[in-house]
C-alpha cells in the first residue's frame, strides 16, 4: 500500500514524456491480457495482434465505448476467464443505474492507495486522524461485525459518522465525539457535510475540528456550500472526483485550480468538451483491474478540462474544471432526521432487474420510488423494499413504487438519483395516473 501511494505522488511530479511512456506501457499490457481473457475485447480484438506501447493509445481510441446496460445484462462478457480471487462489488450512486462488477486483489489495494493520494493533496500525512462522515450500509455493518476492520480503523486513526442517520440528536453527538477525537480532516458527502455545516451553524456550535481541511466527494460540490461548509469549519474545502468502480480519480491541491487526474491509474477522456467552455461526456480506462477491465467506460459523468497552463502547485498532470451531471438531494424525515440519498443506491445494489431509479421526495409525509425495471422481477421485491425505507424514514411514511420507462435529466444535464421537492415546494407532486413519465423543474 505504502509503495503504491508513493509511486502515485512521485507520478504528478514526472515529466510528460516519461508519464506518458509509463502509462503507455500500462495500457499494453492491460490490452494484451484483454484481448486474450476478456470476451468482450477478444471479439473486437482478436488473440493474434500483439499490442505494442507505441500503438496502444490508437487502439484504445478504436474500442467502442463501455456502458453499464452492457455490463448489467452480460456481466461474464467482460470478466477475464479463468481470473481467480475476485471480490464481487455494485455501483449505481452517481447515475442512479445500478450495476454490480467484479475486482481483483490489485484492485482494492489500487483504490484504497488512490483515496490516500488524494487525501495527501490536502496536506494530510499518513497516520493522521480522519472522520469520515459517510454512509455505505455495507462498510458501516462490516465494521461493526468484523473486529480485524474495526481494529484496523483504530490503527489508522479513523471514526466513521453515519450520513444515512442525521438527526438532530445524531449530530449532537457526532459533535462531540469530533470534539474529543479532533480529526485533521473530515472525508464526507458534499450535502451530509453542507447540512451538518449548517445544523452546527443554526444551533451556535462552533467546531474547532478539523485541523487541517474538509475533503468533499460522491457528489457535486456547488459554490454556496462550499462557502457555508468554510465559514463554519474555517477550514478549506477540496473537492475530490471518484467512483466506488476504482477509487479517487481526480482532486483538489491547495491551489484550488481545478481537479488533478490520478495519471498512474486513469486514462481520462472528455468526449465532445468545448475548450473549458461547455461539458461533455467523461469515458473512464482503469490501468489496474485486469480481472475486469474498464476500457473507455462511460461513468455517467459529463467534465471539463481545465484549459489554463500547468497548476502553480508544481504537478504537472492534467486537470479537470469541473464535474456536472450528477446530484442527490438530501432527504428530510417527519422526524427531522437527514438521510443521505446514497443509502438508496445502496439498497437497490441487489435488487435484480433495476435498470435506473430516482427516489423522489414529495413532501414530510409522502415519497416515489420511481423505477426503470423489468416489473415483472421486481414486484416480488417490493415489500422488502418499502419495509427497508419505513424502517429508515419511519413506519408513517407514505411511500409508493412506480414504473416508468427513462428518468429525465435535468434540464442543466444532471442525473438526479434522488430528488427533494421540499427545495420547491411550487413543484407538483407526481401524478399517479401520469406514471409513465416526468420532469424535474
Amino acid at each position: 500500500m505504502s509503495s503504491k501511494w508513493d509511486a502515485n505522488q512521485r507520478s504528478d511530479f514526472m515529466e510528460g514524456f516519461a508519464r506518458k511512456s509509463l502509462v503507455d506501457e500500462m495500457l499494453a499490457n492491460l490490452l494484451n491480457h484483454a484481448r486474450i481473457q476478456v470476451p468482450r475485447i477478444r471479439d473486437l480484438l482478436g488473440r493474434s495482434t500483439t499490442v505494442s506501447p507505441l500503438d496502444a493509445q490508437e487502439v484504445l481510441r478504436s474500442l467502442p465505448v463501455m456502458q453499464r446496460p452492457e455490463i448489467q445484462n452480460t456481466p461474464e462478457y467482460f470478466v477475464s476467464e479463468g481470473a481467480e480471487g475476485l471480490r464481487r462489488d455494485a455501483t449505481g450512486g452517481s447515475t442512479g443505474t445500478p450495476m454490480q462488477f467484479w475486482v481483483d486483489k490489485t484492485t482494492q489495494i489500487a483504490r484504497e492507495a488512490s483515496l490516500l493520494w488524494a487525501d495527501g493533496l490536502t496536506g494530510w500525512a499518513p497516520g493522521q486522524k480522519i472522520a469520515m462522515l459517510w454512509g455505505s450500509d455495507r462498510d458501516v455493518s462490516s465494521s461493526m461485525a468484523n473486529l480485524r476492520l474495526a481494529l484496523r480503523w483504530r490503527v489508522e486513526n479513523r471514526r466513521w459518522y453515519n450520513a444515512f442517520n442525521m438527526g438532530p440528536d445524531q449530530m449532537i453527538q457526532f459533535h462531540r465525539s469530533m470534539e474529543r477525537f479532533c480529526p485533521a480532516i473530515i472525508v464526507a458527502y458534499a450535502g451530509s457535510i453542507f447540512e451538518y455545516a449548517r445544523f452546527l451553524e443554526e444551533h451556535d456550535l462552533r467546531p474547532d475540528y478539523p485541523s487541517r481541511a474538509i475533503v468533499s466527494s460522491a457528489e457535486r460540490l456547488d459554490p454556496h456550500m462550499r462557502a457555508c461548509i468554510e465559514r463554519v469549519f474555517k477550514r478549506p474545502v477540496f473537492d475530490r472526483y471518484g467512483n466506488r468502480e476504482t477509487g479517487a480519480i481526480a482532486a483538489e491541491c491547495t491551489e484550488h485550480q481545478g481537479l488533478h487526474i490520478l495519471c498512474n491509474d486513469f486514462i481520462v477522456e472528455i468526449e465532445g468538451e468545448d475548450s473549458g467552455r461547455s461539458p461533455g461526456r467523461l469515458l473512464l480506462t482503469y490501468l489496474h483491474n485486469y480481472g475486469m477491465p474498464f476500457l473507455r467506460y462511460d461513468t455517467g459523468d459529463l467534465a471539463c478540462w481545465e484549459p489554463s497552463a500547468l497548476c502553480v502547485c508544481g504537478r504537472s498532470t492534467p486537470r479537470l474544471k469541473t464535474v456536472v451531471g450528477r446530484q442527490a438531494d438530501v432527504i428530510r424525515t417527519p422526524s427531522g432526521r437527514f438521510i443521505h440519498g446514497e443509502y438508496f443506491t445502496h439498497l437497490l445494489y441487489s435488487v435484480e432487474g433495476v435498470a435506473e431509479f430516482c427516489f423522489v421526495q414529495e413532501n414530510l409525509a409522502e415519497y416515489t420510488l420511481v423505477l426503470v425495471a423489468d416489473q415483472r422481477k421486481v414486484q416480488s421485491q417490493e415489500n422488502t423494499l418499502l419495509a427497508q425505507m419505513r424502517a429508515v424514514i419511519g413506519e408513517s411514511a407514505c411511500i409508493r413504487i412506480m414504473y416508468a420507462p427513462g428518468i429525465p435529466l435535468t434540464p442543466s444535464g444532471k442525473r438526479r438519483f434522488t430528488y427533494s421537492k421540499l427545495n420547491d415546494m411550487n413543484e407538483p407532486t407526481l401524478d399517479q395516473k401520469a406514471s409513465a413519465r416526468f420532469s424535474f423543474p
